[in-house]
């Protein structure tokens, strides 16, 4: 990938300059900046840099490109770069994300948050995969950093790449991989912070292939089952998902169609209907129900679709879901127990810092064509 357009550093320095087509966005104004470092590229002869500007841990930035998605349309796309790391608090990661017609709903997506990068760390490849369906409009890719520290990347590339190279897409459920050996009776090894990352969640709780976190969490054994502090497990077999929760007895089916995913059985003695529509979210269970709209406008997470219920001038329930959540084959353990988790009671607006993310670029700074080689 060639930056030759781009202002040249003075050797051995750093420069401001971005490279031709790349540019920033960040949570909030000046907390972030990018530029271009001569100094100890770790391929060719420079890279570029995203640092943070201020000792707030919270808020991310992105170093970033947008272009159409024409020529990848039905191909396998893979974003690689060198990066390297200095003092990240918080974690670093290469991005894409492929947009349809509806840039609240990503046809695929990846940040790296399921191996993030933390601390310092040298010079180092990495990459990204996603499928580029045929109905996609625009690719964006770059550099993510949340919190505080600095990061480069140098040796960019985007290449086609064959269907038995594995895509990394959050959104799209991944089976565990199966353990390297037999197993003993030992209780798993504990996973590092940085590990403990979301790709997917429903109000305040998130999951990933081996975590579902809430009050009790749900962690995954070597059998495959899901088991919280408590002993009480879940199974998942194909679309079924069996077991207890909350001291009721669970017996679940969980699937899809067209663009509904549907959750349907019982917990305890009442039965359960959940029907999640991009448009609308319908919770039942027992006497309890929920019923909220998509909030159009929302804005705050681009992995995210907000449902709410407004009622006059209140807003009296509210939930987000994200990430793999809103997947065509969310994985379907882990989506049960997030919503069985919300409960089926109303609950208010609520606050918190959210997710890392990465913001729609704005629409006139997207180049119409292919990233320059």
């Amino acid at each position: 990938m060639a930056w030759a357009d781009a202002p040249t550093a003075p050797k051995g320095g750093t420069s401001k300059g971005l490279p031709a087509g790349w540019f920033v966005t960040q949570s909030a104004p000046n907390l972030y900046e990018a530029g271009v470092d001569t100094a100890t590229p770790c391929e060719g002869s420079r890279s570029a840099f995203l640092r943070s500007r201020t000792e707030t841990p919270t808020g991310y930035g992105t170093f970033m490109q947008a272009f159409g998605a024409q020529d990848f349309r039905g191909k396998r796309l893979r974003f690689s770069a060198a990066v390297r790391s200095k003092d990240v608090e918080g974690w670093a990661g290469l991005w894409m994300r492929v947009e349809g017609t509806d840039p609240k709903q990503p046809l695929g997506f990846d940040n790296m948050q399921s191996r993030a990068l933390v601390g310092s760390l040298g010079c180092k490849r990495y990459d990204v995969v996603l499928d580029v369906p045929r109905e996609a409009t625009s690719i964006m890719a770059g550099l993510l950093l949340s919190g505080t520290g600095q990061a480069w990347l140098d040796g960019v590339r985007f290449e086609v790449v064959e269907r038995t190279v594995p895509v990394t897409d959050l959104l799209a459920s991944s089976p565990a991989p199966l353990p390297g050996g037999p197993q003993g009776l030992e209780e798993a090894p504990a996973t590092a912070s940085h590990e403990q990352v979301p790709t997917g969640r429903v109000g305040s709780i998130w999951f990933n292939l081996g975590r579902v976190n809430m009050d009790k969490s749900y962690t995954r054994q070597s059998t495959g089952a899901w088991r919280n502090i408590l002993a009480e497990e879940i199974t998942e077999q194909g679309q079924e998902v069996r077991g207890t929760f909350l001291q009721r007895a669970v017996a679940l089916k969980v699937k899809t169609e067209g663009p509904r995913t549907l959750i349907e059985g019982s917990w305890g003695v009442d039965p359960v209907s959940i029907q999640l529509h991009p448009e609308r979210l319908h919770m039942k269970w027992g006497i309890y129900e929920r019923e909220l709209q998509r909030v159009a406008d929302y804005k705050e997470d681009a992995n995210c679709i907000r449902y709410q219920r407004v009622e006059g001038p209140r807003v009296t329930d509210r939930l987000d879901v994200c990430g793999a959540a809103l997947s065509r084959k969310p994985p379907a353990a882990q989506l049960a127990l997030a919503f069985l988790g919300n409960g089926f009671r109303r609950n208010p607006p609520y606050s918190g810092l959210p997710l890392p993310s990465i913001p729609n670029p704005p629409r006139d700074s997207m180049s119409g064509g292919i990233p320059p080689q």
